[in-house]
């Protein structure tokens, strides 16, 4: 039958993959540590590869879809329906246990209850269930130490703020996502005021768009704009773009939305020649020169600040590279074509549009050869070795009434505005689309 071709198939996808796996470890000299280490291993800190990171794609996508075959369906549904797994992370986040556990080395649970503030029956439940998954380790019976998974969540990182973010106002909205979609002078709109997060939040007397709700509550927008922003581009390999990009060849950048500056610093530090400009609201700017420090005197100067509305045809001329990372997934199309129509206008005929997102895969996506499709039996997206596209593009639905666009619908916008597809860049999440003029040959 064609299931056991299957199972034998992802066998062999996945014995393959855990070897390039550990390859990639072992090209770094380190060799892959045991999950239960209790201290972080050198590689944790760093960027994983661009290959590490395609191979995982593969191995994740073939490990749950093996189980999936082989399991039966309602075990399976079950297990997804009754996921708590991200409340134990944000309770574990905001108490420090990973931090407490460092210090100590190991803790019974008693002792840790009293550092938390956790009655035990509670903590004992909470612990238990995230050591199942291999963050934290039971060494002997309620006594508790570190792995190299839950030190991620330790304060010393600001991925504590980025799993505060992921599981806050999203999670919360995504409560509310039957309901919403039936109450339908919500759901039949497609504006921003009308999310699943401002239907969530309407009993509090709210009215707006979720950005008026973050001006209204500062202290989510500095979790959701600042703190959370250097883990979100670590997971998602975002700096690849630095190494696969011909930077070489240029010369000015302008970084449209370029919030903290993240992008910024390691582009003129790795590429001297550039000369960039920050562009986004004054309020984002301020804390986006204040990191400018970091960098050198002489790098300083090739740092560029200016205020202004990319809706508003603001931006500065006839640049060699427009960057917009994490932008156009914020808005619906009809925004998002003024976005590009803004920047088309500031376009110089040799400049070019870099948008760099998640994008979805579609059948038809194919069709475009710079698009690598998963090997069979995978679905051709990768099935759960991209999950977490999906997972962001119903953040996007709950939060901002947009989405994560398939290259079908960037390319349709962007044709609007006479914007021409030249080429994809993918980087094993993430995916960089480059656009020219429409009306100039290359």
């Amino acid at each position: 039958m064609a299931g056991r071709k299957e199972v034998q198939a992802l066998l062999e996808l996945i014995s393959r993959s855990a070897i390039e796996a550990l390859d990639e470890y072992e090209k770094q000299g380190d060799g892959i540590p045991s999950i239960y280490e209790d201290k972080t291993h050198p590689l944790d800190d760093k960027h994983p590869s661009l290959q590490l990171k395609k191979v995982i794609r593969n191995l994740e996508g073939a490990c749950d879809q093996l189980c999936a075959t082989l399991a039966p369906p309602l075990h399976t549904i079950v297990n997804r329906a009754q996921d708590y797994y991200w409340s134990c992370l944000r309770v574990a986040a905001h108490k420090r246990i990973a931090d407490i556990l460092d210090q100590a080395g190991s803790m019974d649970l008693v002792s840790l209850a009293n550092s938390t503030g956790i009655q035990t029956t509670k903590l004992r439940i909470l612990m238990r269930t995230l050591a199942a998954r291999h963050c934290f380790y039971e060494v002997s019976h309620d006594m508790y130490t570190n792995t190299r998974l839950s030190l991620v969540l330790h304060s010393r990182h600001l991925h504590t703020s980025y799993i505060d973010l992921l599981t806050k106002e999203g999670q919360e909205s995504a409560g509310y996502f039957q309901e919403y979609l039936d109450a339908t002078e919500y759901s039949q709109c497609n504006d921003t005021s009308h999310t699943v997060f401002t239907y969530s939040v309407k009993a509090t007397g709210f009215q707006g768009t979720v950005y008026d709700w973050m001006k209204a509550n500062s202290d989510r927008r500095a979790v959701r704009y600042h703190s959370s922003m250097p883990s979100m581009n670590d997971v998602m390999g975002t700096m690849f773009i630095i190494q696969a990009f011909p930077w070489e060849k240029i010369s000015t950048v302008c970084d449209v939305g370029c919030g903290n500056g993240s992008f910024a610093w390691p582009l003129v530090q790795n590429f001297p020649q550039i000369e960039i400009t920050l562009f986004d609201l004054d309020e984002t700017l301020e804390a986006a020169k204040k990191d400018a420090m970091c960098l050198s005197p002489e790098l300083q100067t090739h740092i560029h600040f200016q205020s202004g509305d990319f809706f508003l045809n603001m931006l500065p001329k006839s640049l060699d590279i427009y960057y917009l990372r994490n932008i156009i997934h914020n808005w619906p199309d009809s925004s998002a074509r003024l976005i590009l129509q803004s920047i088309r206008d500031a376009m110089g005929p040799q400049s070019r549009i870099l948008i760099h997102d998640y994008t979805m895969n579609s059948l038809q996506s194919q069709d475009f050869l710079d698009i690598v499709m998963a090997p069979w039996p995978l679905l051709p997206d990768f099935g759960y070795g991209n999950m977490r596209l999906h997972y962001q593009d119903l953040t996007m639905l709950f939060m901002y009434n947009s989405k994560e666009r398939t290259l079908e619908e960037v390319g349709a916008i962007s044709q609007d505005v006479g914007l021409k597809l030249y080429r994809v860049w993918d980087l094993g999440e993430t995916t960089v689309l480059e656009f020219g003029q429409n009306d100039v040959d290359r």
